[in-house]
């Protein structure tokens, strides 16, 4: 059975708590990469110059060991945008409470530490093989160690990672399904105020539409379609027929209700 979640300084250490999970999760998986970048990116052949530096040429190989780099750090940035923001929205569903801000800081946080993790510990690994061309001659062809010259590459990881857990959550927005958000209040009708057919449908400018619908006064007014005698109009010409035994009725004087008009 899911909790509910509390508020205040029992929400905030949950929020704390996911969010250093996250982030020790990212960084341990860079730190695990790092040998894979080590293992799988390949060594140009350079040649050692007398000023102690080399000569790498324009080979593809000389870039190929970034390439490894940036191949499985956008990898694993689409691997852990994606199991980050699964889990909070699996927290946030057990709990009922949003995570997603948590999940999207901690990860693109641990996102640039796994990178950094990836770099430095891919490049400790290959200390043996920087040894040997500092110890060569000159112009002698050695395999060059393994480096990272453009840096920019550790962007790669955090944001593919950032990407993937946006596209996530904005697929989710469209679902209407984000566990921990509170859904906006709704104002229902009442349920007194029923309307059926034939009845006036209540409004704004109608203070009490059942009274109306019923016939009852409103503020000591009768309703307008209320059962009430028809008073006749000071203009209606029809005459009603005289009773049995009276002549017709006479035209009082000044009425015009005659073709003549009033008589003199």
């Amino acid at each position: 059975m899911a909790e509910q979640s509390g508020t205040g300084a029992s929400g905030l250490g949950r929020g704390l708590a996911v969010g250093a999970a996250f982030f020790g999760g990212v960084a341990l998986l860079g730190a695990l990469l790092g040998p894979l970048w080590w293992w799988l990116a390949p060594r140009p052949e350079v040649v050692v110059l007398p000023d102690g530096g080399v000569f790498t040429g324009a080979s593809e190989t000389v870039f190929a060991g970034e390439g490894y780099f940036v191949l499985i750090t956008a990898l694993a940035g689409l691997v852990t945008g994606y199991a980050t923001y699964m889990l909070q929205f699996s927290l946030a569903r057990r709990r009922f409470q949003d995570l997603r801000l948590v999940g999207l800081v901690a990860g693109a946080l641990g996102s640039v530490a796994a990178s950094l993790l990836v770099w430095r510990i891919g490049v400790a690994l290959d200390g043996p093989a920087r040894e040997l061309v500092l110890a060569a001659e000159t112009g002698d062809t050695v395999i060059a160690a393994l480096q990272l010259q453009a840096t920019a590459f550790l962007v790669a990881w955090p944001f593919v990672h950032i990407l993937q857990y946006g596209l996530l959550d904005a697929f989710s927005l469209l679902r209407g399904d984000q566990p921990g958000v509170p859904e906006p209040v709704r104002a229902d009708r009442h349920p007194d105020a029923e309307w059926t057919p034939g009845a006036q449908a209540p409004n704004s400018e109608d203070p009490n539409p059942r009274a109306q619908a019923s016939g009852t006064p409103v503020n000591g007014a009768p309703a307008p379609h209320a059962s009430a005698p028809h008073a006749p109009s000071p203009h209606d010409t029809t005459a009603a027929p005289a009773p049995e035994g009276q002549g017709p009725p006479m035209a009082a004087e000044g009425d015009r209700s005659g073709p003549e008009g009033p008589r003199s």
